[in-house]
């Protein structure tokens, strides 16, 4: 079985998606924050990504890289982001090529888009719009991962994730949201396919009036197995409920519309 490095493991989203990942790969689950709930065979590596030794370490024997490490949040400053958004992101690609990895798959988000109205939204044509320093430092990470494969053939799948949650909250969600099956699915596709070189596919499960639409990941074999629909929450809010802070007519939902923090906010 392959050897996969997934970064920031212990995330919502890695301890997510391990479990399918697990059926297929030998998993190497890295993150600042101890894994808990790992399985037998599966290797555990705490430290930072900025951290040489630590990623040297993490990074020997690797075929592929999953990389799910961030921070986020529609609060999150500029200088708060720089050393997982940024500085980590670099210096993964960087170990990883030197190293000799092979594949090496990306999370963005779909909050690259997220100042675009939802009304009349074409992400076939539409222009990265990021709608706080989260999603601007997942579309930093969108280039640095082209720049590395384009330049040194590191073979890269990024997957711009809609909503990861277990369930689904509110109409906007409802539009974009995609289960841990499917993600995985995308993961996998990204690992083994042998079409990717640069690719760029969407995060999302089946839903109803989609703002993602998705030839390429079809094509690339992407099945999406769950339904939004049949995951709503207990507390599910419509359209016409929706109150202004949760940003019911934006791409990005309430990072779209909540002030953007000082950038030198929390700065040493």
């Amino acid at each position: 079985m392959r050897r996969i490095l997934i970064t920031g493991a212990a995330g919502r989203v890695g301890t997510a998606v391990r479990p399918h990942l697990r059926q297929r790969y030998t998993l190497r689950s890295l993150d600042r924050t101890p894994v808990t709930d790992a399985w037998p065979g599966e290797e555990i590596v705490v430290g930072d990504l900025n951290d040489a030794t630590v990623l040297n370490a993490a990074l020997d024997g690797v075929d592929a890289v999953v990389h799910l490490a961030c921070v986020h949040g529609h609060a999150l400053t500029f200088e708060a982001s720089l050393d997982a958004n940024y500085r980590a992101v670099v210096a993964l690609l960087e170990a990883a090529w030197r190293q000799g990895v092979r594949r090496f798959v990306y999370a963005s988000s779909h909050h690259v888009f997220g100042l675009h109205p939802r009304e009349g939204f074409d992400a076939r044509s539409a222009v990265l719009a990021p709608d706080a320093y989260y999603g601007l430092g997942k579309a930093f990470g969108e280039l640095a991962c082209a720049m590395f494969a384009h330049r040194y053939g590191l073979r890269t799948l990024v997957v711009r994730i809609g909503n990861a949650d277990p369930e689904v909250a509110d109409d906007r969600t409802l539009s974009l949201w995609v289960s841990a099956r499917d993600l995985a699915q995308l993961f996998a596709i990204g690992i083994d396919h042998p079409g990717v070189r640069f690719d760029v596919v969407y995060g999302v499960s089946i839903c109803p009036r989609p703002l993602f639409v998705d030839p390429l990941a079809a094509r690339l074999g992407y099945a999406p197995s769950d339904r939004a629909e049949d995951h709503l929450a207990p507390g599910f809010v419509p359209y016409e409920a929706m109150p202004e802070p949760l940003g019911r007519d934006h791409v990005g939902g309430a990072y779209a519309v909540m002030p953007l923090p000082d950038h030198l906010e929390g700065s040493a």
